[in-house]
C-alpha cells in the first residue's frame, strides 16, 4: 500500500483498529470480526516473540478488501521482518528516516510516531503523508490535535494512544485524519471469550458514528 493509498483509506475509514495476540487462531478470528464490522485497515502490532509469523498468517488469510499492516516497529531490523511477512503498511511508536527509506523503496507506506510539531514536519520530508501522534491522550487529546493543526493545517494525523470509542469522533472533529484504537475497541474479554459478534457490532457502530454522512444525492 503506497503512502497515497494509505492516506486516502485512513481518511475514508476514520479509524484503524490495532491489536496484538500471540495466538494465531485468536488473531485470525479477531481480524475476521473486525472485517465483518467494515474495518478495512487493521494494524497487528509486533509486540512479542513470533509476532512476524502471526502477521504473515494474517496477511495470507486476510478477508477480501482488508489490508493488514504492522505496528510497534521501532527500528529497521523490525521493519525488515514486517516487510518480509507481507505488511502492507508500517507504523512506529517513534520515527526513523532509515525505516521510511526502506519502506518506501518497497512501495509500502510508513507512519512514524511523532510527539512535537517539529517531528511531524520532519517526517513529511521523509515522504510520510500520515504521521502518528502518540501518545495523544497524554498530550491533551483532541485539543492538542487542534492546536497543532492551527499553524500546520496540512498535517495528516493518526491520533493514537489513549483514544477511546467514546471520544474518537472528537479527534476527527479536531482535524485528525483518523484514529488508532487498541484495547478500547479490541477488548481482551471479547477475544478470550471468542465473542466475535460483540467485536463486529462495536466496530460497525464506531465506524457508523465517526464516518461523515453522505451528501444528499450521493
Amino acid at each position: 500500500m503506497t503512502p497515497a493509498e494509505l492516506l486516502a483509506e485512513t481518511r475514508r475509514l476514520g479509524a484503524v483498529p490495532l491489536f496484538y495476540d500471540p495466538d494465531r487462531g485468536r488473531a485470525q478470528a479477531t481480524v475476521v470480526a473486525l472485517a465483518a464490522g467494515s474495518a478495512t485497515l487493521i494494524e497487528y502490532t509486533l509486540r512479542g516473540p513470533g509476532a512476524e509469523d502471526v502477521l504473515a498468517h494474517l496477511v495470507g488469510h486476510a478477508p477480501s478488501g482488508v489490508t493488514i499492516g504492522a505496528g510497534s516497529v521501532p527500528d529497521v531490523a523490525t521493519a525488515e521482518r514486517a516487510l518480509a511477512a507481507g505488511a502492507a503498511f508500517v507504523v512506529g511508536p517513534n520515527g526513523e528516516p532509515d525505516i521510511a527509506e526502506r519502506c518506501h523503496a518497497s512501495g509500502v507506506a510508513y507512519v512514524p510516531g511523532c510527539l512535537t510539531p517539529s517531528e511531524m514536519v520532519r517526517a513529511g520530508t521523509w515522504g510520510c503523508p500520515v504521521v502518528k501522534v502518540f501518545p495523544v491522550a497524554a498530550l491533551g487529546g483532541p485539543a492538542y490535535v487542534r492546536a497543532v493543526r492551527g499553524p500546520l493545517p496540512n498535517l495528516q494525523i493518526m491520533a493514537t494512544g489513549g483514544v477511546s470509542v467514546d471520544d474518537a469522533a472528537e479527534y476527527l472533529a479536531a482535524g485528525a485524519a483518523c484514529v488508532g484504537l487498541g484495547s478500547e475497541l479490541v477488548r481482551r474479554a471479547w477475544v478470550e471469550a471468542d465473542d466475535g459478534r460483540a467485536l463486529t457490532e462495536a466496530t460497525r457502530a464506531l465506524l457508523a458514528r465517526i464516518r461523515p454522512a453522505p451528501s444528499p444525492g450521493m
